[in-house]
């Protein structure tokens, strides 16, 4: 009586788990169908049988991501004249060239070759196989969601690439526009002060104190450190732009085709509804949940199909699609908040009756819709931060366009005076550094407005896609 009495209990409590399981599948797979559409693949699936629960759902064709729903115009930069002999590429030939030899695409590649190898394999398996192995059906399931996850770990990082060459290409862009600007003032600092000091050594020094001159000499000494950092700048971001090519090992000299950062124009409405839904509807990284959800809730399946085995491997000893990473998080004090992800657990077998081996497995399903639902949710802060990024940087750029433009007649104003002998040499210089300051300001929003623009295409799978010049 107890033996029956523990085999009823084992019976009700699988019954029970499955049916938990299949209300968890019901809202997995719908969340899975819309993030699944940015990925170009057709699974093909094999019906499940055995403990009377209902099938997998059937995932769609997959198409690759649509045309851009926002597109951002862009006005051309000035000049493609080739300078110092060295070749000049632009963004688009930048990132053409990053796609062929960064060695991250091409080792992300690889994976999803072997994990295709995989899959055929489980499907080139015969009748008799299937006799040997009753759960043969639902692996060839989970390896088909496997494709699906290297699929979306492909075009992650393809993403990625194309917003690292794009944020490094204008890095080296805006550098190279504040080592100019800093080359000017140090420049026209130079003439000032070495006027100055003729004047001081002379016998009429007029109103020139040696306390005067010595602000000279300091202010100097500040244009000095910031053209150096400027210049330290340009090599540092062109060395990050050769890596992210995958060009270094080569060592390929080239530059930048673009002189000036790009003023982008924005000819449609964006709303921050508008980036969440597009990020939803394309990004691959909430693809790559859903088919690691999908595959973990068919491990109950699997399980179930197997009756007299007493230690039973899982989809972690054979499929490695419980094991790629998701975006790791950050408390930093000096970091934006971002809070870390749920990682998957599975272990590589499991042992006891087949009701136990269910009761198993079915926590850690559970775990991974837990998983799948806090990336969805992180997508949902990632895609809110970064329309605010964008409107910010949109009214940053606003804001100090009116003081570009007077710094530039307020440099050209000064530049007049400083040939007159009784002009206050001291406050011209003051009023140029000032409408230097003024000009290196707007030009960094300029650059924040550009990385704002390559963020929201990564966060909306290419849903927004900027006009960049030369792409």
């Amino acid at each position: 009586m107890k033996e029956g009495t523990n085999a009823q209990a084992r019976q009700a409590r699988m019954a029970g788990g499955l049916a938990m399981q299949q209300s968890a599948a019901t809202t997995v797979s719908a969340s899975l169908v819309r993030a699944a559409a940015a990925l170009a693949l057709v699974v093909v699936l094999v019906p499940a049988s055995g403990l009377g629960q209902q099938p997998a759902p059937v995932l769609p064709a997959i198409p690759a991501p649509g045309k851009p729903t926002i597109p951002i115009i862009a006005q051309p930069p000035n000049g493609d004249k080739k300078e110092n002999g060295l070749p000049e590429f632009s963004l688009g030939e930048c990132i053409a060239i990053a796609i062929e030899r960064q060695p991250a695409l091409r080792a992300v590649h690889s994976s999803q070759e072997a994990t295709a190898a995989g899959q055929r394999a489980l499907h080139n398996i015969g009748r008799l196989g299937s006799l040997l192995s009753p759960d043969l059906p639902i692996r060839r399931q989970q390896a088909d969601r496997g494709v699906i996850a290297a699929a979306a770990d492909v075009q992650k990082l393809h993403n990625e690439v194309v917003h690292d060459v794009t944020r490094l290409y204008y890095s080296v862009v805006y550098a190279r526009q504040q080592e100019q600007l800093a080359d000017d003032v140090v420049a026209q600092i130079k003439v000032v002060v070495e006027a100055a000091e003729k004047v001081l050594n002379s016998k009429t020094p007029g109103d020139l104190t040696k306390l005067k001159f010595n602000s000279m000499l300091m202010g100097q000494s500040q244009a000095l450190e910031l053209q150096a950092d400027a210049s330290a700048g340009v090599k540092q971001a062109e060395a990050a732009l050769r890596e992210v090519m995958g060009v270094q090992e080569c060592s390929i000299r080239f530059r930048v085709k673009d002189k000036e950062l790009p003023l982008m124009g924005q000819n449609a409405a964006l709303t921050s509804d508008q980036v969440v839904k597009m990020a939803l509807d394309g990004r691959p990284e909430l693809a790559l949940a859903a088919a690691a959800a999908d595959a973990f809730r068919l491990e109950v399946y699997a399980q179930g199909q197997i009756r007299f085995k007493r230690s039973v491997p899982t989809l972690a000893s054979g499929s490695d699609i419980h094991s790629r990473l998701l975006p790791t998080g950050s408390r930093d004090p000096g970091h934006d908040y971002r809070p870390e992800p749920i990682s998957p657990e599975m272990p590589p077998q499991v042992v006891g009756s087949k009701a136990d081996r269910v009761a198993r497995v079915i926590p850690y399903s559970h775990r991974m819709d837990a998983a799948y639902e806090k990336v969805r949710n992180l997508m949902i802060l990632e895609s809110e931060k970064t329309f605010i990024d964008f409107e910010k940087a949109t009214k940053r750029m606003a804001a100090s366009k009116d003081a570009f433009r007077a710094s530039k007649d307020q440099m050209e104003l000064i530049r007049e005076q400083f040939n007159e002998p009784k002009s206050p040499k001291e406050q011209l210089l003051l009023g140029y550094g000032q409408a230097a300051q003024a000009q290196a300001k707007y030009v960094e929003a300029v650059f924040q407005y550009l990385l704002t623009l390559a963020a929201l295409e990564r966060v909306t799978a290419g849903g927004v896609r900027p006009a960049f010049p030369g792409r």
